[in-house]
């Protein structure tokens, strides 16, 4: 009767290490997927803080609108170090800000909060030649840019133009070219983005509403004026 042959007593050991072998492979693999890619790590660098600080948004060459929810992530933070909330009138000041820093604009430009909701304050001179009411070329960028801001928010719109005391007639000259740079300018912006003719509203003041005397130049220049009138939206209590 032949004997049985005997069995390696260290048999074992080689199936344990398959088994190390396999596990360890496995958590290699968990790892490496679960680590960020060096992109992810960059962007998260740039970034102001890290942990739980607050994701701010980036003033990207004045187009904060550009990626309107990014702007308005956050990071989950505890209540108190949440900032104010930012209105979408708020942002547009915040980007024509760093658009007309850009460009030079704030001698002729002016921003202004009213009752209405927020409004731009246009030197007609930059946009039209003495008495016309053809768009001049060299500024058309600016309208360029409202349009751009209009097209991503709800809000209406109404544009008034108005002139210094220079037309002052019996025929009302000043009110009709008032309505008539305001229409243009409304037009413009409409076209530009293919906005809804329905947000919008013109009013011509013509001398009516001036800014200051009509003593001088300088004042007469000042009164002579676009204002684009980005009403606020009524919020139900």
């Amino acid at each position: 009767m032949e004997e049985e042959p005997k069995k390696d007593p260290n048999e074992w050991a080689l199936a344990y290490g398959d088994m190390i072998t396999l596990l360890m492979t496995f958590f290699v693999l968990i790892i490496a997927m679960s680590s960020p890619k060096t992109d992810e790590v960059e962007m998260m660098k740039k970034r102001n803080g890290v942990g739980d600080n607050l994701a701010v948004p980036v003033l990207k060459e004045s187009g904060i609108f550009e990626e309107k929810i990014k702007s308005k992530a956050k990071i989950l933070v505890n209540a108190d170090d949440l900032p104010p909330p930012i209105s979408d009138l708020d942002l547009i000041r915040e980007d024509l800000v760093v658009f007309m820093t850009e460009n030079e604009l704030f001698n002729v430009i002016d921003l202004l909060k009213t009752r209405e909701g927020f409004t731009v304050r246009i030197r007609s001179d930059i946009l039209f030649d003495s008495g016309e009411t053809t768009l001049k070329v060299e500024y058309i960028y600016l309208l360029d840019k409202i349009a751009e801001l209009l097209s991503v928010i709800p809000n209406n719109v109404r544009i008034d133009g108005h002139t210094d005391d220079i037309y002052a007639g019996e025929n009302d000259d000043g009110n009709k070219l008032s309505i008539a740079r305001a229409s243009r300018v409304c037009d413009y912006v409409i076209t530009e983005e293919m906005l809804s003719t329905a947000r919008f509203g013109v009013a011509g003041f013509g001398r009516h509403r001036p800014l200051r005397p009509n003593s001088n130049e300088r004042n007469r220049a000042r009164n002579r004026r676009v204002e684009i009138i980005i009403k606020e939206i009524t919020r139900d209590v």
